[in-house]
């Protein structure tokens, strides 16, 4: 049984995910908590916490210092994860997602752990031929052209599957688009800054969305629970990428994408992304697959994390405005990142 005194170890705690877990633990009185973090690691979104956290400076991908890590550890949450859709990140997200993810499976498996919680992705669900819809009985397909970040969540998956097989306590957690405060230069955070500076085009597809604060709930919820050997979709609401990217605009005062990312504009704007990343040296931000993935009417089901886990998500508007006031006040006062309250 999981308690008050359990020790709970978090991957990926400076990030926006991990940051939100974390902070969400104490907040309920979660006081044995451990946290990774590299030496380069930035401490600006733990404002609240950072000195009340045992701190192991290690990495996902060197288990001999992820030894030291694991002493009498209860649980473990594992939010550590790159993601990224430039193809010269590969190699880092097969290293980080897939290596990282099988180093903690097996060194939970070895000291003993009695519940992990695996931060994965709607990027891991598999993609039907015969229906939009994705939930957690969606079958990866091997025939469907996919991200590289995406085969790296689904591969992942495989080894925290791995570990339940041999005998690990495990819940999964697949989050859609994360919606949050955190380094505006980051993760799922950059679209604000995107969206600052104007973007001219919107995609044609459906995406999913979903407060950070709805998916740091739905962690400490899986952690606390009996539960074991599941996966949930965490999405609040699935909404055209027009729509998502006119609210975003509006919220922060930029000006909002007029024109359909046609198929021809498509294939035209991932060429010429590639020909700068190569002329510029600077990462691609987008590729063919990521591309055409935009165009996709995608609806994600998140039936099973509202009657199970007992998710109540917060209305996606809501989330952009709360987050547009936090992006807009940070530039005011000249930083580079914004911090959420937990509620």
């Amino acid at each position: 049984m999981i308690d008050k005194q359990s020790k709970i170890l978090i991957t990926g705690a400076t990030g926006l995910i991990g940051s939100h877990i974390l902070r969400r633990l104490w907040s309920e009185g979660y006081r044995n908590l451990v946290a990774i973090r590299r030496a380069s690691s930035k401490m600006d979104l733990l404002p609240d916490v950072a000195h009340e956290i045992q701190w192991i400076e290690a990495d996902v991908t060197d288990i001999i210092s992820l030894e030291a890590c694991f002493e009498k550890v209860d649980v473990v949450i594992h939010a550590a994860a790159v993601v990224s859709y430039d193809p010269k990140k590969k190699d880092l997200m097969n290293e980080i997602n897939v290596g990282g993810t099988a180093n903690m499976i097996n060194l939970a498996l070895d000291f003993g752990v009695k519940r992990f919680v695996h931060i994965s992705s709607v990027a891991a669900l598999g993609k039907s031929e015969n229906t939009n819809v994705r939930s957690e009985k969606t079958e990866w397909n091997h025939s469907v052209e996919s991200t590289d970040y995406a085969l790296s969540k689904y591969k992942s998956e495989k080894e925290a599957w791995r570990g339940y097989a041999e005998g690990l306590n495990l819940i999964i957690l697949n989050p859609s688009f994360v919606i949050g405060a955190s380094q505006w230069t980051e993760s799922s955070s950059r679209i604000w800054g995107q969206m600052a500076k104007g973007i001219p085009y919107y995609p044609m597809g459906t995406n999913g969305y979903v407060d950070v604060r709805d998916v740091s709930k739905a962690a400490v919820l899986a952690m606390e629970s009996e539960i074991d050997g599941e996966r949930f979709v965490l999405s609040a609401e699935t909404i055209p990428y027009q729509t998502a990217f006119t609210w975003i605009a509006n919220a922060i005062n930029a000006k909002v994408p007029s024109k359909a990312l046609t198929p021809m504009v498509r294939n035209l704007a991932w060429r010429l992304e590639w020909l700068r990343s190569k002329i510029t040296g600077s990462s691609q931000l987008l590729t063919a697959a990521s591309a055409e993935s935009t165009a996709q009417e995608t609806h994600y089901d998140n039936t099973k994390s509202k009657e199970v886990l007992g998710i109540h998500y917060r209305p996606l508007k809501e989330s952009i405005e709360d987050v547009a006031q936090i992006y807009l006040k940070s530039q005011s006062e000249g930083k580079d990142y914004g911090v959420m309250s937990i509620d």
